[in-house]
């Protein structure tokens, strides 16, 4: 049975980026009976939950079955997950993506090299990252991801939230974010913490959503971003925004390149006929190349 988790609520006072206080709204409707709203800053166009989900919430829901699909959680309706997949399901496409990821670090530095992930997950890249030659170490908030993770691949997962986490200061070489800056309850603290974080020269690597591209705009309010979980939703600008303010600078960026299967994809794009018609003829779990118009992976330096 999936975990049943009390959704608490705070508001937030200003915009996470500038400290703007006027905003309008963007999307307001209900998941599973559960509000949701999002803003956009009339300043700096961040587009923010308000109220949104106290951390302690989101804790609880990273580490629950709701999140981690058990055998009666089925289904490829990001709706039906709060906006998230599993990860256990999908994990041969995580490993094929790794690899695409870290042939791009592989332009600016290489291993060995000391590397962080923060939001590890169950740890497919950091064990694809360890088996090239680099060392590793993890950060999650979820207990149950990171249970998994070190079980899986006897790797070191450390649990908490960036904006706050004791990182070792100029410690390492490379630190990844993948999926997970828009569940940061802080990203430009968060951001900060890592640039500390990081040796000079070092790298920061990110993919993050893009809210102004064209795919985006036609999925609109459809967009998968748009779900509990998700405390910001960025764009390239905004992006640019809160690296500027944490003190970095991009020399990469370009639509991230992954590998998902096709259930992952349908159900990204609110197919949810689809969905049921590719687990129905056995393909859902096809892994396939894509180009993820609505997301960007980039990787910065400190300035």
């Amino acid at each position: 049975m999936t975990d049943s988790i009390e959704w608490i609520f705070e508001p937030v006072q200003a915009c996470l980026i500038c400290g703007g206080q006027q905003s309008s709204t963007v999307l307001e409707r209900t998941i599973r009976s559960i509000p949701l709203r999002f803003v956009r800053c009339k300043a700096c166009s961040l587009v923010y939950q308000n109220p949104r989900p106290t951390s302690e919430t989101l804790k609880r829901y990273f580490s629950s079955t709701t999140f981690v699909k058990d055998s009666d959680n089925e289904g490829y309706s990001l709706d039906e997950l709060l906006g998230y997949p599993d990860y256990l399901d999908w994990d041969i496409s995580y490993r094929k993506s790794a690899s695409l990821r870290l042939g791009r670090i592989a332009r600016f530095t290489q291993p060995p090299r000391e590397l962080l992930e923060i939001g590890t997950a169950t740890g497919s890249f950091l064990a694809a990252a360890r088996a090239a030659g680099y060392s590793v170490r993890g950060l999650d908030v979820s207990e149950t991801l990171a249970r998994i993770a070190r079980e899986r691949f006897g790797l070191e997962i450390d649990t908490g939230f960036i904006e706050d986490f004791p990182l070792p200061e100029r410690h390492y070489d490379v630190i990844c974010a993948f999926g997970g800056i828009a569940c940061w309850s802080d990203p430009v603290r968060g951001l900060a913490n890592v640039a500390r974080a990081l040796k000079p020269g070092g790298l920061l690597v990110i993919n993050h959503p893009n809210l102004d591209s064209l795919f985006v705009r036609a999925l609109n309010k459809r967009y998968f971003e748009f779900n509990h979980a998700s405390l910001t939703v960025l764009s390239n600008t905004t992006m640019r925004l809160c690296l500027d303010r944490a003190g970095f600078r991009i020399l990469f960026s370009e639509n991230e390149r992954q590998f998902a299967s096709v259930g992952r994809i349908v159900s990204y794009l609110k197919l949810n006929a689809a969905a049921r018609l590719s687990k129905f003829m056995r393909f859902a779990h096809w892994i396939v190349p894509v180009i993820a118009f609505g997301t960007t992976f980039s990787i910065s330096t400190t300035k």
